[in-house]
């Protein structure tokens, strides 16, 4: 009888310790994109580091495809069973923020926001709120021809820093060498963020387009005059990358606006080529605003265990694992500290040659503090930029001028948003 009670006695205490086990544990479920199965070991590895710091915690990993990530989100959201953790851009995340669906990480009494270059933190401020940590970014670089600069009469150690003397240099290349300057793809209201203009501003609570002004008209008049002097080639808003990238290859163009992993075909085209290239970062406008792509982690509003779910975004996009992963991607860090080392910021001595995709991201990395992401975390965004744009090629034609221009992108704006 004794035994009997013994052994009933075991068994309500390890039923007892199961259940205060199965209690205390809290699933994290985090979503990532396109980041499998290239990345698995890195991941499994950073999960089961944070789950030996966090043995309450669980994490539930997911790796989701950028085409659907966002419809599967809504629909987990609908059904009241949101993810915790969640991989977005800036434009996946613009219509969520509007439609108050993510939970703003400036509510958390953790300073979480320090540990960031400030204007990527900002890149995700709607109303003055933040709603994601900003993770990886990338950007692009420009590849110049040193030889083509000799030949205009140039010194190629001397690229200019900002927007207004790139231009000027511009102009001289094409008039010393014959050759265009570089060709402009690019998102109009981007230019105008750059220069430090609101692209909106709320009015009662009602976003409308805050962008009119001389010095957005100025900005579009610069690009209208580039193309009128054929300073830039007249199909740069309409050509593919791998046109710019052609001409650069054939020596048609002095300068390439280039994502720094295309550089491996200016190295495969000749030596000579790759003897000739220089690099240097784009040139800030009067904003001194750098254009970046980021990648976000985000908490949904109606997700579970919010404070658990910061907890575990900001270990992965903290300094350390973002180190780690920008050392096995190449991709560029948001956090401060992450670059605190000589691996981003040095040339590798003992190398006998630094190709120019780690000179590119050595270069980029000293301008992280400068970077932003221009998306406009705003509903119906992408018919706004495409409304703008369009207005912009017809004043890069020469069809409307720089004032008609951003007079109709005005209108336009307004009336998407009406």
């Amino acid at each position: 009888m004794k035994l009997i009670k013994k052994i009933f006695f075991l068994i309500l205490v390890f039923i007892v310790f199961l259940s205060f086990n199965t209690k205390a544990e809290t699933q994290i479920e985090f979503w990532t994109i396109n980041l499998s199965p290239q990345y698995d070991q890195y991941f499994l590895n950073k999960i089961a580091e944070f789950e030996a710091q966090n043995p309450e915690l669980k994490i539930k990993w997911e790796d989701i495809s950028f085409s659907s990530i966002q419809q599967k989100l809504r629909q987990k959201i609908s059904e009241g069973k949101a993810p915790q953790v969640v991989n977005l851009s800036p434009q996946l995340m613009s219509a969520l923020v509007y439609e108050d669906l993510l939970y703003a990480i400036s509510n958390f009494e953790q300073n979480y926001g320090a540990e960031y270059f400030i204007n990527l933190w900002e890149s995700n401020n709607y109303d003055g709120e933040i709603y994601a940590f900003p993770w990886y970014v990338s950007t692009r670089i420009m590849a110049y021809n040193k030889e083509i600069f000799k030949i205009a009469g140039l010194n190629p150690e001397d690229f200019p820093q900002n927007q207004s003397d790139f231009f000027e240099t511009a102009r001289k290349l094409k008039v010393g060498s014959g050759v265009y300057a570089f060709m402009p793809q690019l998102q109009i209201h981007e230019e105008f963020k750059k220069a430090g203009l609101n692209i909106f501003e709320l009015n009662n609570d009602k976003p409308r387009a805050a962008f009119n002004n001389d010095k957005a008209v100025a900005i579009v008049a610069e690009y209208q005059n580039l193309a009128k002097e054929r300073v830039v080639p007249a199909d740069s808003l309409n050509s593919s990358f791998n046109i710019a990238l052609d001409r650069y290859l054939k020596n048609e163009l002095a300068v390439l606006i280039t994502a720094p992993q295309f550089l491996k075909e200016i190295e495969a085209e000749s030596n000579y080529l790759k003897d000739m290239t220089a690099l240097a970062a784009i040139p800030s406008g009067e904003g001194e605003l750098i254009n970046a792509s980021l990648m976000n982690l985000v908490i949904p509003k109606t997700a579970e265990n919010k404070a658990e779910a910061a907890e575990f975004a900001a270990f992965i996009t903290g300094a350390e694992a973002q180190r780690e992963f920008s050392k096995i991607t190449g991709l560029l860090p948001s956090a401060k500290n992450a670059v605190n080392t000589d691996f981003f910021l040095e040339n590798n001595s003992e190398a006998e040659e630094i190709s120019l995709t780690d000179q590119a991201r050595y270069l980029l990395a000293k301008e992280l503090e400068n970077m932003a992401d221009m998306t406009l975390l705003i509903e119906n965004s992408s018919a706004l930029t495409r409304a703008m744009n369009e207005q912009f090629a017809r004043a890069f034609a020469d069809k409307i001028t720089a004032q008609e221009a951003v007079d109709i992108m005005e209108q336009r704006f307004n009336e998407i948003l009406d």
